[in-house]
């Protein structure tokens, strides 16, 4: 056998021209869902942020529905007010995250699911930096529920974003041990 031929059988078997069309069809897909995603994310928080802004007074609370109030609130701190004042920390934590997620949505195979939970994470990220690049450190948190402390739009779309991931693995590892469950010999 001559130097630099393969035996048949060995190495690293070639995928289908198909198969990788298909592949790159579906990460143009993911990311493109992502960016978009992300952009109406961003428009929307910045938006509400806006008028909550312009049409809100601090502090006064307007009851909407009996478990939705607006009630505009400067946050300067993460959830629940965590890490008040330390803009750096809060900035470096949501580089972090954005880039965790980035990877969440590299790696996972479905791509209108990861495109989209990619999507609202990322723009509600995004969302609350741009507010406290822009302002003096602090985000417009102008909606709440009774006996829960005030959030904001970013704020839902991270939870949904992070809610969508969870539901979406759980769905999957649901698959895969039934799945299991079928190939495994009866007994």
């Amino acid at each position: 056998m001559k130097a630099g031929k393969a035996r048949s059988g060995a190495g690293p078997k070639k995928r289908p021209a198909a198969a990788k069309a298909r592949d790159r069809r579906r990460a143009a897909i993911k990311w493109a869902v992502l960016v978009v995603v992300t952009g109406i994310a961003v428009a929307l928080c910045l938006w509400t942020t806006y008028l909550a802004e312009k049409r809100l007074v601090i502090g006064e609370v307007d009851k909407v529905l009996p478990f939705l109030w607006l009630q505009r609130t400067a946050n300067s701190g993460v959830a629940f007010g965590l890490l008040g004042g330390r803009l750096p920390v809060i900035l470096a934590a949501n580089a972090v995250a954005i880039i965790v997620v980035l990877v969440y949505v590299f790696m996972d195979k479905r791509a209108v699911l990861a495109g989209i939970a990619g999507g609202l994470v990322v723009g509600g990220s995004l969302g609350n930096v741009v507010q406290r690049l822009t302002g003096d450190g602090h985000v417009t948190d102008f909606l709440k529920f009774p006996y829960w402390p005030n959030f904001n739009l970013p704020d839902v779309f991270i939870v949904l974003g992070i809610a969508i991931v969870f539901l979406g693995l759980l769905v999957e590892a649901i698959r895969v041990l039934r799945a299991g469950d079928e190939t495994s010999p009866s007994r």
